[in-house]
C-alpha cells in the first residue's frame, strides 16, 4: 500500500509556535480529520522563513483513506463540529499555511518503521528540491542509493523521502539528527566546495549527481516539539558538545 502523508507549512502569529505545536500534539480523531501526527516542528529562523511550523501527518488507509479525508473536508466540512472547534482554537496561534500531499518513495521508511527502529532526533533537516518535470522518482531513487548512507555517516537518519503529488516538480526529504551532526555535515560540504581541508569529496559528488534532476534546492533546520514519536521525549540539549562549540 502506498504510504501517503499530509505536509503542512503553518504561518504562526508572533510567539505562538510552541502553543500551536502543543495544541497539534494533543489533537486526535475528528479534530485532525483522522490523520495521525508523525511530527510537528518549529522552523529555526536562523535557517528559514519565520515564524513557521511544519506538520507531517500520516494518512491512514492509503488511497481510500485520502478519499475519505477529501470527502469529509469537501461538502461535509461544515458539519464537522470537532474539527471546526479545533481550527478556531488553532487560529489564535496561526494565520494560514500551505499544504502538500506526499507519497513516500519505495525505500522511504514509514512512521511505524521509524518508531519500531527507535529513531529519534533533537534537530531535523528539512529539504525542498525543485526537480525537472517527471524526474522526481529517479531523484528519490538516487537519494536512497547514495545520499541516505552518506548522511548516516554524519549522524542523520532519513525519516522521509517524499514525492509531492498534484505536481511533478518537487521532492521533499526530512532527516533526524542533532546539532553536532548538522555542524559536521555543513563543514564537510563547505570544505568540499572550497578546498581539501575538512572537506568530503563524496558530498560534492552527490550534489553533482543531484543536479542531474534538481533545478533548485534549499534546506532548513527544524526544532521538534518534545513528545512527538520521532523526537526527544522532553526538552533537552541535542548533545553535550553543542555547548562547548558555541
Amino acid at each position: 500500500m502506498t504510504a501517503l502523508y499530509l505536509h503542512e507549512t503553518i504561518d504562526i502569529v508572533g510567539q505562538g509556535a510552541w502553543p500551536y505545536m502543543r495544541h497539534t500534539l494533543q489533537a486526535s480523531g475528528n479534530e485532525t480529520n483522522r490523520f495521525t501526527l508523525q511530527g510537528t516542528w518549529y522552523v529555526m529562523g536562523i535557517t528559514g522563513r519565520w515564524p513557521q511550523v511544519i506538520n507531517i501527518w500520516d494518512v491512514p488507509g492509503g488511497w481510500q483513506g485520502w478519499a475519505d479525508s477529501v470527502d469529509r473536508l469537501n461538502l461535509k466540512r461544515r458539519n464537522n463540529i470537532e474539527l471546526t472547534q479545533w481550527w478556531d482554537e488553532a487560529y489564535t496561534s496561526r494565520t494560514g499555511g500551505f499544504d502538500r500531499l506526499l507519497a513516500g518513495a519505495p525505500l522511504s521508511p514509514t512512521t511505524d518503521d521509524l518508531v519500531a527502529a527507535g529513531v529519534r532526533g533533537s534537530l531535523f533537516l528539512h529539504e525542498i528540491s525543485s526537480v525537472r518535470p517527471g524526474t522526481a522518482p529517479a531523484h528519490l531513487a538516487a537519494m536512497a542509493e547514495t545520499q541516505v548512507p552518506l548522511m548516516a555517516e554524519y549522524g542523520f537518519t532519513a525519516t522521509g523521502l517524499y514525492e509531492t503529488l498534484m505536481t511533478d516538480t518537487e521532492v521533499i526529504s526530512v532527516w533526524a539528527g542533532n546539532v553536532q551532526a548538522h555542524t559536521n555535515l555543513l563543514r564537510a560540504e563547505y570544505g568540499a566546495r572550497h578546498g581539501p581541508a575538512g572537506g568530503d569529496a563524496r558530498l560534492a559528488a552527490w550534489r553533482r549527481t543531484a543536479r542531474e534532476f534538481v533545478t533548485t534546492w534549499r534546506a532548513e533546520l527544524m526544532t521538534p516539539c518534545p513528545g512527538i514519536r520521532i523526537g526527544p521525549p522532553d526538552q533537552q540539549e541535542s548533545d553535550a558538545s553543542s555547548e562547548s562549540d558555541s
